[in-house]
């Protein structure tokens, strides 16, 4: 038994710093970033891709990923809310329905955008929730998420103009705070992995 004992003790002695730099590979590789602390929200107020009044309490009592974009964006974005829509999925098979957190599509395009956003993203699924408003009232919550975005017109009178933003997205935890950000691609099941340590509070 003491053979036994000892031969267990020195195992788990040399498994630990694998287990240790398995986590640490783990974390970097899928490109998840946990904030030291938490980034409370600004106030701005939007509205939703059915005319409702979105504003920083829509955020409060649920967790939430957002990403900022444009319904013409030809790559980053349709590869993003796809890639987001196959870490949900991932998760629900760990997760209550309710638990998932909610994805949430900042359009930085108003003009083209408002009226595209409703149809744009049920494609992609039915409960996602596209806002965006006034440009002003849309830089408040960038500058939250720290993040950008630029018009990049060629004139005043260009229509076919392409913008160029981050792709990161935000984590937002059930009190409206920026916790962590995760960047594409996305790999589902260790991301969903990290999301569900993530909301239940379980640090890497």
């Amino acid at each position: 038994m003491k053979i036994k004992s000892r031969w267990l003790s020195h195992f788990l002695l040399l498994l630990l710093p694998l287990l240790l730099c398995g986590k640490l590979t783990y974390a970097q590789s899928d490109n998840n970033k946990t904030l030291k602390s938490p980034k409370p929200l600004p106030e701005f107020l939007l509205n939703d891709q059915f005319g409702k009044f979105f504003s920083k309490d829509n955020f409060k009592g649920r967790w939430s990923m957002i990403f900022i974009g444009f319904a013409a964006c030809p790559d980053v974005c349709p590869f993003t809310l796809a890639n987001l829509e196959a870490v949900r999925a991932d998760m629900g098979f760990r997760l209550k329905p309710d638990s998932i957190p909610n994805i949430i599509f900042l359009s930085v395009d108003p003009d083209r955008d408002t009226l595209l956003l409703k149809e744009y993203l049920y494609y992609y699924h039915p409960e996602y929730i596209g806002i965006t408003g006034k440009v002003g009232e849309i830089d408040k919550l960038i500058k939250g998420l720290d993040a950008y975005y630029k018009l990049d017109k060629k004139s005043p009178d260009d229509k076919a103009y392409n913008v160029i933003h981050s792709a990161k997205v935000a984590v937002i935890n059930p009190n409206g705070e920026v916790v962590a950000e995760i960047s594409p691609p996305f790999k589902p099941h260790s991301t969903g992995e990290y999301l569900i340590n993530l909301i239940r509070g379980i640090d890497w």
